[in-house]
C-alpha cells in the first residue's frame, strides 16, 4: 500500500480522494490550510475508522509545506504519490479583474502547487517511483470569456505537467492530470458571478449558462476520485483524464475542428453561437433559464 499526501482536503475533491484512497487501505494524510476547522473530514475518518492523518498545509505558506512533508518522512521514509488538488477559483473579464485577485489566483493554484512540487519531486526521485497527480479543470482544456485568469492558470499547471512527465519519466515517476467539468461540490457555494453594471453580461450570461446546464447532470467528487486511484494505481495510467459529461463532450468537439474554427465559433453572439455550438457539441448548452447555481 502507498503513502498518499492529498492537498485541500477539507472539503469536495479533496476529502473524497483522502477518504477513497484510505477505504482502499493506503496511508492517506489530507492537508488542510486550517486543521481545526475540517470537522466533516475528522467526522467521516473517525465513523469508519480510515487511515486518514489530517496535517496543516498552505499552499501559499511554503514554510508550512516544508513542514508537513517533513513529518511524513520522519513517519514513513517516502511519499508514493502526491495529489496537488487545492486551488481556488474566479471569473470576470480581464480588464474588470483588480490585479491583487489574479496575483490570488496563481499563488495559490499554480505557484503554490509548484511549492509542493519543489519538496517532494526530490523525494520521488531518490525512490526512483511515484505518482503525480494534478487536480487541474476542463478549463485548462477548453476556455471560455469571463473566466480568463481562472483558465490561465489551470492552462500553466497543463503545461507544468508535460514537463514534469518527461522530466520525473527516467526516474520511474509518473504525471497525471485531472480535467473535471462541474463537479457537485462546496465550491459552488463560495462565489457567484459578478453582479451590477458591465459591459461584459453577455459574456457572463454564456458562462452562466454553461455552469447551468453542468449542474442537471454534474460529476460527483468520488467519480473525481476514481479517475485519481486509477492515476494512482494501475500501471499505465492516463496522462489526461476528463471527468464528466461536460468535460468529455466539450473536449471532443473542441477536436472537431481547427483552432480557427473554433474560435471563430466561440467569437459568435447571441443565437448563432448557440445553434452552431449545440450541432458541433450534440448538447445544447446555452440555451437554458439563466440562474446561477450557488448550491452547496
Amino acid at each position: 500500500m502507498s503513502v498518499i499526501l492529498v492537498t485541500g482536503a477539507s472539503t469536495g475533491i479533496g476529502q473524497e480522494t483522502a477518504l477513497h484512497m484510505a477505504r482502499k487501505g493506503h496511508t492517506v494524510y489530507g492537508a488542510c490550510r486550517n486543521p481545526a476547522g475540517a470537522t466533516e473530514l475528522k467526522e467521516k475518518i473517525d465513523a469508519e475508522n480510515l487511515p486518514v492523518s489530517i496535517i496543516k498545509l498552505d499552499l501559499v505558506d511554503p514554510a508550512t509545506i516544508k513542514t508537513a512533508v517533513t513529518e511524513i518522512m520522519e513517519k514513513h521514509g517516502r511519499i508514493d504519490a502526491l495529489v496537488n488538488n487545492a486551488g481556488i477559483g474566479g471569473g470576470r473579464a480581464v480588464e474588470e479583474t483588480p490585479l491583487e485577485e489574479v496575483r490570488e489566483i496563481f499563488e495559490t493554484n499554480y505557484f503554490g502547487n509548484v511549492s509542493v512540487l519543489r519538496e517532494v519531486t526530490p523525494i520521488m526521485r531518490k525512490q526512483n517511483s511515484g505518482r503525480i497527480v494534478t487536480v487541474g479543470s476542463l478549463a485548462g482544456q477548453v476556455v471560455m470569456g469571463c473566466h480568463a485568469h481562472y483558465s490561465a492558470s489551470k492552462w500553466a499547471m497543463e503545461g507544468l505537467s508535460e514537463a514534469l512527465a518527461m522530466e520525473m519519466a527516467e526516474f520511474n515517476v509518473k504525471v497525471s492530470i485531472i480535467e473535471p467539468g462541474v463537479v457537485l461540490t462546496p465550491i459552488w457555494a463560495k462565489g457567484s458571478l459578478p453582479e451590477g453594471e458591465t459591459p461584459y453580461r453577455k459574456t457572463l450570461d454564456r458562462l452562466a449558462r454553461f455552469f447551468m446546464f453542468g449542474h442537471t447532470r454534474p460529476a460527483m467528487p468520488d467519480d473525481v476520485a476514481s479517475a485519481i486511484a486509477h492515476a494512482i494505481e494501475s500501471d499505465k495510467p492516463h496522462f489526461r483524464y476528463p471527468v464528466g459529461p461536460d468535460a468529455v463532450e466539450t473536449v471532443a468537439a473542441k477536436n472537431k475542428v481547427s483552432n480557427d474554427e473554433w474560435m471563430e465559433i466561440n467569437c459568435l453572439q447571441g443565437e448563432e453561437f448557440n445553434e452552431k455550438m449545440a450541432k458541433l457539441v450534440g448538447v445544447d448548452y446555452y440555451r437554458g433559464e439563466l440562474n446561477f447555481p450557488n448550491a452547496e
